[in-house]
C-alpha cells in the first residue's frame, strides 16, 4: 500500500472514530433527557409510581449499553492511535487535544 493510500484509509478511520464517539455522546445525552422526562410526564398525567417502571428500567438498562459502547470506544481509539503510529502515521483521530489518562 502506498502512502498516499495509507494517509488516506488513516484519514477516513480518524472521521469515522470521531462520529461514532460523537453520536454515542448523543445517544447518552438524549438518553438522559429522556429518562428525567419520565417521572415529569407521569406526574402530569396524575399516575401512579408503578406506571412507567418497566420503561424506566430497560431505558436505564440502554443508557448503560450506551456507557459501555463508549468506553469500548475509547479503548478504541487508544489502540488505532497506537497502530497509526506503529505504521508512521500520526493524525489526531477527532481531536487535537492530548489524551491523559482520566479514571
Amino acid at each position: 500500500m502506498s502512502y498516499a493510500n495509507t494517509e488516506a484509509a488513516a484519514q477516513a478511520v480518524a472521521q469515522l472514530l470521531w462520529r461514532l464517539e460523537t453520536q454515542l455522546d448523543e445517544a447518552f445525552a438524549t438518553g438522559g433527557e429522556l429518562l428525567a422526562a419520565l417521572p415529569r410526564a407521569r406526574s402530569a398525567a396524575n399516575l401512579p409510581a408503578i406506571a412507567g417502571q418497566q420503561a424506566f428500567e430497560v431505558l436505564g438498562q440502554a443508557i448503560m449499553a450506551i456507557g459501555a459502547a463508549r468506553g469500548h470506544t475509547v479503548a478504541g481509539h487508544r489502540v488505532i492511535e497506537k497502530l497509526g503510529k506503529q505504521i508512521g502515521f500520526e493524525t489526531s483521530f477527532g481531536d487535537e487535544k492530548p489524551k491523559p489518562d482520566f479514571a
